[in-house]
């Protein structure tokens, strides 16, 4: 195997030791490193694997090969400050859409804050407070402010660490009550940068009252900003910096020319930022819809998630095509999965933006039928835009309500329903009504919240803090903000691991539903015992699969639920995102 470029150098084994004999000979062929990185996977060095990326990334910025090998390690391993990343192929992994450019970002993020600037900024932070530190950034921080790692991590992943959300905060602060500094090119370009972050998190970052008042007193002239005159230029980047550009400047002014706009910084912003959010206003109202939305729940939960679509991503580590046929054959005989090898119809229940669906439209290959049905239009909208992006062909978006299903003369072979049940009024009925869409003998992937594990959002509806599901934007991010000021151990502080805590729409998906429900390991098992369901196993991480038989030693696996029920109790963060599993209908007609 070999990388994308092509070369015409002679072909290097997988083995390691000729692998770096290679290297030694060719040090700047980029394919070399790469097949190094590849033996290193195979030998169990993922952290030399991840230095051999970058470095072919750097020698060849162009090749798609090494950049999904890099993100899939990172996406499994944090990257510590005792690797050698070459920063210049990190920051060329960007490039790519079909690669989880959150997982470089993690790492981009990480690989800075061992280092000067970030690390003394920071350090500042800690001790002298962020305001201090802040304000270190316009004189001591100029490096860090042009460093185009940072700028790549900041333009295309969202920020998961406290600690630089709190400097970018304070830095924000210190821009909108000083805005003379936003003269100096250094400042105003980086102000670009943040706009992105912005809206990759939906605005979530905390607002105070000083900043609220302040946000007051401007009031761009858009049109004259737009013919590149620069007095009202200042005030519209620092109302970006609060508000979302499609409010600031009108969805329909997305098709505008910017080549006038300056600074020129600024035009690829406007672009990235108005564009994408008019195709989605305009295509959420062509989204075709199969099923009337009557229950007042679904209602609600439609409304929430009309406003704050969910997740917001911005790529996706694609898998290979037809690569669900074999990754099912871990929870399924091959003459089960045979059955979807050909042409297929899959249901995916609750898409919401299109994440999985997409990947699994990919994953189940060409020859599948693909339907994504969500409650929210713009969700389905922003899937749509994304399946372009990535050239998924077979699949199709519709609004609909699994309570309804009964109305859509169509049946699956598989139907995928992740993260959807627990946010019905009866997540066992609806449920059901999946069941009655799968043909005999499909397959079924269904998520569903731990009470175990949820235990911790329970104990938040209790909190004098907590604002309740329909809090607004303001107390949204006011919360949050508590949240993340409280220290390890204290409640709610666990969320800060979730990467759903560092986007508006995850936080209120993850803190602050309309509605929850959660289930119990018992009541999966008695529901699927009655409606002819078979257990076929949860998705979990190699390490608990183990922990797990080396506790019932005698279970062969997927293992029993009564078993599994056992262990979460002994382990109650074992299903912190979801009890996710596979199960086959029994049924014979």
């Amino acid at each position: 195997m070999s990388a994308d470029a092509n070369s015409s150098e002679e072909t290097v084994p997988f083995d390691e030791d000729h692998c770096r004999r290679f290297v030694a000979k060719h040090p700047k062929s980029a394919e070399a490193r790469f097949n190094l990185a590849q033996a290193l996977v195979a030998a169990d060095d993922p952290a030399e694997a991840v230095e051999q990326c970058t470095k072919a990334l750097a020698l060849q910025p162009k090749m798609r090969a090494p950049a999904r090998l890099l993100a899939s390690l990172l996406q499994r391993y944090a990257l510590n400050a005792s690797i050698d990343v070459t920063p210049r192929g990190l920051e060329a992994a960007f490039a790519f859409i079909d690669v989880d450019r959150q997982a470089l970002g993690n790492a981009a993020i990480a690989y800075l804050k061992a280092r000067a600037p970030l690390r003394d900024i920071l350090a500042c932070g800690r001790t002298d407070g962020w305001n201090a530190a802040a304000g270190l950034l316009p004189r001591k921080g100029q490096k860090l402010l042009k460093d185009r790692l940072f700028i790549a991590a900041l333009t295309h992943s969202v920020i998961t660490d406290i600690e630089v959300e709190f400097l970018l905060t304070a830095f924000r602060k210190h821009l909108l009550l000083e805005p003379d500094i936003l003269t100096a090119r250094i400042i105003y370009e980086f102000v670009c940068t943040i706009i992105r972050q912005c809206h990759n998190n939906g605005h979530v970052y905390f607002t105070t009252q000083e900043e609220q008042s302040a946000l007051k007193s401007l009031s761009p002239n858009i049109d004259k900003v737009l013919q590149g005159r620069t007095d009202d230029v200042g005030s519209l980047l620092l109302l970006a910096l609060y508000k979302p550009l499609h409010r600031l400047i009108g969805i329909s002014l997305a098709k505008h020319r910017f080549d006038k706009v300056s600074p020129r910084a600024l035009r690829p912003v406007l672009a990235a930022c108005l564009e994408s959010k008019q195709y989605e206003i305009e295509r959420a109202d062509s989204i075709p819809e199969l099923t009337a939305i009557t229950d007042e729940t679904s209602r609600q939960v439609a409304a929430q998630y009309q406003e704050d679509p969910y997740p917001q991503w911005l790529s996706l580590q694609t898998p290979e095509p037809g690569s669900a046929l074999l990754q099912l054959q871990d929870n399924f005989p091959r003459v089960e999965v045979d059955r979807i090898a050909g042409p297929c119809d899959v249901l995916i229940a609750g898409a919401g933006t299109g994440q999985q669906a997409i990947s699994s439209a990919i994953a189940y290959g060409p020859k599948a039928r693909v339907l994504a049905i969500d409650l929210s239009a713009p969700s389905l909208a922003y899937g749509e835009r994304m399946a372009h992006a990535l050239n998924a062909d077979n699949i199709r978006f519709a609004r609909a309500d699994i309570l309804h299903l009964a109305d859509v003369n169509e049946c699956y072979d598989v139907i995928e329903c992740c993260g959807v049940l627990h946010h019905m009024t009866a997540p066992y009925a609806a449920w059901r009504r999946l069941i009655d869409r799968l043909r005999p003998g499909g397959l079924m992937h269904i998520g569903l919240y731990s009470a175990v594990s949820r235990g911790v959002i329970e104990n938040l509806a209790k909190d004098p803090d907590w604002p309740g599901p329909n809090a607004d934007d303001v107390a949204l991010r006011t919360f949050r903000h508590v949240l993340m000021c409280r220290g390890s151990g204290e409640l709610g502080f666990e969320l800060t691991n979730s990467v759903d805590f560092y986007t508006k729409s995850g936080f209120r998906d993850l803190a602050l539903h309309v509605s929850e429900k959660r289930c119990t390991i018992p009541e999966i098992r008695d529901f699927m015992a009655a409606n002819d369901l078979e257990f076929r196993g949860f998705l979990l991480p190699p390490e608990i699969i183990d922990a797990y038989r080396a506790r019932f030693p005698m279970d062969e696996l997927p293992g029993m639920l009564d078993h599994w029920a056992e262990y979460e109790d002994d382990n109650p963060r074992t299903f912190d995102g979801m009890y996710l599993f596979w199960c086959r209908s029994n049924r014979q007609k």
